[in-house]
């Protein structure tokens, strides 16, 4: 059979461990059991004791051992004899370990390696198998308790290549609550629509009344089982819906059978979050994809799934607020609304589906891992699997994971200099050109043969890269394990980008191929960054560093040279310059490049990244505020585009966001500055007059750790524990949503939960203070503007 890989674990049976795989074939759902696959680490001998320590491996009593065998690897750049043993549990690998580790102090051993490597793990890297790729499978039915269509014992397994994903069943859900239970859940599915709630009112026909929150829940159960989706679809889904699922669940006594297996949800802390998987039946959170990987592509850093949205899809959710829930619910008016503003929910998350998950498919593939998992990755886990993956086919050993204290040790180390950044020239400017540095860091990690084992080696101690004004240099006559990697990955990405652009945009073969770049980028960029992380399994701080010291001396030199040609250079940050020149820039810019790039060593390239109309541009210190990257351009068709000021901003509420944005507009395209003036005027009267909205004067926050975690009592820590209080459930991952009251104390005494807050409560000192004049001054004191110029005497006073 050929198959698409959609999940797969683990689990022991008869005193061995047996890999689970949950396929697709076409409509059919197919589970393969693997029995012909065992649990593995490495034993690195004293030279000379290999058959020593294998014969010791052979004869242990407290561990039922399979096989041992002596391979031939790389090991730290060089070929090694290992003792490789083979378990038959998975957790007798480490039992194992633990055994073997003692053999070091009597000279028999110098270590252990991949011992820690999760099972199913294992066998996609030595199974050449990822998630979201295709397998031929050759086997024999066997019976089984399993939501599918066919159950297999695999005889064979071989990876196919790559092909079009087939049609997978998609299913967004979303749930609302008040006082910790829950009201209601909507569902949305390819022409699927259903909400189920509770409390009878006049709703549409996908509405469906149940008696009780129990019943609602088993409705959920109820409804997964029979749409029966590939994909369950949530955005926040992790920190909040489905740990309130949970919860509510176990207290009604429902149980939440929605695996393929027919298991219970399995919730496991990662890092700074809590997930929720589902066995077979992939559980997927966009909101942890966007926050660890999308968001830096995002104009918003306000990454609710309202923001997220408008900004991706052109579309909004239904505006209400969670008072009018609250009271929507307690009063039995208006359920109507409420219904359908839960279903607009599932329906942006399914759009947002549709529009992201591609991207995860692409990353996937590359990387190597499951779809559940990387989906869930942050930047240095994906670099990760993915030279993982890269270094079982070049027969290398995968580092350890460092431990503890050598992490606590890499993190006291002292920081080194990160990117070069010229300050901007404040002020307007006209007719700007963007040049920057194509993927810098990877560019120079392959161009210098940048890796951990090529690092001031002996052979090149006079002749080799050597790192700018450093005692460093790196290795001219072997090539390196992760720049041959980033090599690689660059060459591919450069035909893959040649070939797209033989394509028309938008069709499916373009957009196939342009997600497989992209997911070629994200690893690759994310490289520079591996080396430093004090969890890195090819940690190499000297690699970082060095990177660092490349990059900062190519963007300086281009930026020298652009001088010489009488560019303005307005802005220069880490692999990128803004600039300006009379008369024809575009063209000037084009002959630039030319001579520029004859200059650069390696595959390092300077390119056009765009033309803009105009450009506000606020220094460091100039106007409230120390972001790094403060500036707006606006092109020739009206687009904008901003970096580090409110309108981005998380921690800033709407009115100031929105007051900037239009002081921006007003700026950039009319060049109207007392026109900006007058508009801030104008919201701070309507703020006085009570006719801003509460939405619009809402905080949001993310709680990225428990609330005993924190050390300081911010904001958001403090809306967190006053919803704790009030008998509410607060995880990690939640994002707060709170106002600022009028009263005694600080600002942390003062906040309170949006659901809390009645407009007559709102301080508007604080608003107009400490939001919505520092973020129009943000723009305006770089053209002259000062406070009073906003204020004026009255509003001054007021203030005081």
């Amino acid at each position: 059979m050929k198959l698409c890989l959609l999940d797969a674990d683990y689990f022991d049976e008869n005193g061995q461990s047996v890999i689970r795989l949950f396929c697709k074939d076409k409509d059919k759902t197919v589970v393969c059991l693997d029995y012909n696959f065992y649990p593995y680490f490495y034993i690195i001998p004293k030279n000379g004791k290999e058959k020593k320590v294998k014969e010791m491996v052979e004869n242990l009593k407290s561990v039922k051992i399979r096989k041992v065998e002596i391979v031939e690897k790389i090991l730290d750049g060089e070929k090694t004899s290992l003792v490789k043993v083979y378990c038959f549990l998975s957790t007798d690998v480490s039992k194992t370990r633990d055994i073997v580790k003692l053999w070091k102090k009597k000279g028999l051993t110098e270590g252990e390696r991949e011992y820690s490597i999760n099972f199913y793990r294992r066998y996609l890297i030595d199974k050449k198998i990822t998630g979201m790729g295709f397998i031929q499978v050759d086997g024999e039915h066997v019976e089984g308790k399993y939501q599918a269509d066919k159950i297999l014992k695999i005889k064979k397994i071989k990876p196919l290549p790559h092909s079009k994903t087939p049609e997978l069943k998609l299913l967004a859900f979303d749930i609302e609550s008040v006082d910790g239970k829950i009201v209601m859940i909507s569902f949305r599915g390819d022409k699927f629509k259903k909400i189920i709630t509770y409390q009878k009112s006049r709703y549409p026909k996908h509405v469906k009344v149940v008696k009780n929150e129990k019943e609602l829940l088993e409705g959920f159960v109820e409804t997964v089982q029979e749409y029966d989706p590939d994909i369950i679809l949530g955005y926040n889904t992790d920190g909040f819906d489905m740990q309130i699922i949970q919860k509510r669940a176990d207290e009604l006594k429902v149980k939440l059978n929605i695996s393929r297996d027919y298991s219970k949800m399995k919730f496991a802390r990662r890092a700074r979050i809590t997930t929720a998987r589902t066995k077979g039946r992939v559980h997927i959170d966009l909101f942890q994809f966007i926050n660890n990987i999308l968001s830096p592509q995002l104009q918003t850093e306000v990454l609710s799934l309202d923001a997220v949205s408008a900004e991706l899809l052109g579309d909004k959710k239904i505006e209400i607020e969670y008072q009018e829930i609250i009271e929507a619910w307690k009063t039995k008016k208006h359920l109507p609304k409420l219904a359908e503003y839960c279903l607009k929910d599932s329906e942006l998350t399914l759009k947002l589906g549709y529009y992201i998950l591609p991207q995860i498919y692409s990353i996937t593939i590359l990387v190597g891992q499951l779809l559940f998992d990387v989906s869930r990755m942050m930047y240095s886990q994906l670099v990760e699997w993915y030279l993982s993956k890269r270094a079982f086919l070049s027969k290398r050993i995968i580092p350890n994971q460092p431990t503890w204290e050598e992490i606590s040790r890499r993190r006291e180390m002292r920081p080194y200099l990160g990117g070069f950044v010229k300050e901007p020239i404040g002020g307007l400017h006209e007719k700007i050109a963007v040049m920057d540095f194509k993927s810098l860091y990877p560019s120079i990690i392959a161009s210098f043969n940048i890796s951990p084992e090529t690092f001031n080696c002996e052979c090149c101690r006079k002749g080799g890269h050597q790192v700018p004004r450093k005692d460093y240099w790196f290795c001219k006559k072997k090539k390196g394990f992760v720049s041959q990697v980033i090599h690689d990955l660059i060459m591919v990405r450069i035909e893959m980008k040649k070939k797209t652009k033989r394509l028309k945009r938008g069709t499916e073969k373009y957009n196939m191929l342009n997600n497989k770049q992209l997911a070629i980028k994200t690893i690759a960029n994310a490289t520079y960054g591996y080396f430093g992380f004090s969890g890195s399994k090819w940690y190499c701080r000297e690699c970082a560093e060095s990177s660092a010291v490349f990059g900062r001396f190519y963007i300086q030199k281009v930026i020298d040279e652009a001088q010489k040609e009488g560019f303005t250079v307005i802005y220069g940050d880490t692999d990128s310059m803004f600039v300006t020149i009379g008369g024809s820039v575009k063209s000037k810019v084009k002959t630039f490049l030319k001579r520029a790039n004859r200059m650069l060593p390696g595959i390092l390239e300077l390119d056009l990244q765009g033309m803009y109309k105009r450009g506000i541009f606020i220094p460091k210190g100039v106007g409230p505020g120390t972001a790094k990257k403060r500036y707006a351009l606006i092109d020739s068709k009206g687009a904008l585009t901003i970096r580090g000021l409110e309108k981005v901003r998380r921690d800033w509420s709407n009115v100031a966001r929105d007051t900037q944005e239009e002081v921006l507009k007003l700026v950039l395209k009319k060049k109207d500055v007392k026109g900006a003036v007058k508009h801030v005027q104008k919201v701070i009267s309507n703020l006085k007059k009570g006719k801003i909205h509460l939405k619009d004067l809402t905080i949001y926050e993310q709680l990225v750790k428990n609330i005993d975690e924190y050390k300081v009592r911010r904001p958001h820590v403090s809306t967190a524990k006053k919803l704790k209080e009030r008998g509410q459930d607060v995880y990690p991952g939640m994002i707060m949503m709170f106002a600022i009251t009028k009263g005694k104390g600080s600002i942390s005494d003062r906040v309170e939960p949006i659901e809390y807050v009645k407009l007559k409560d709102i301080d508007q000192k604080y608003y107009i203070g400490r939001q919505i004049i520092p973020a129009a001054l943000r723009i305006l004191t770089v053209l002259g503007v000062t406070e009073e110029d906003l204020l004026g005497q009255s509003l001054k006073s007021f203030l005081k």
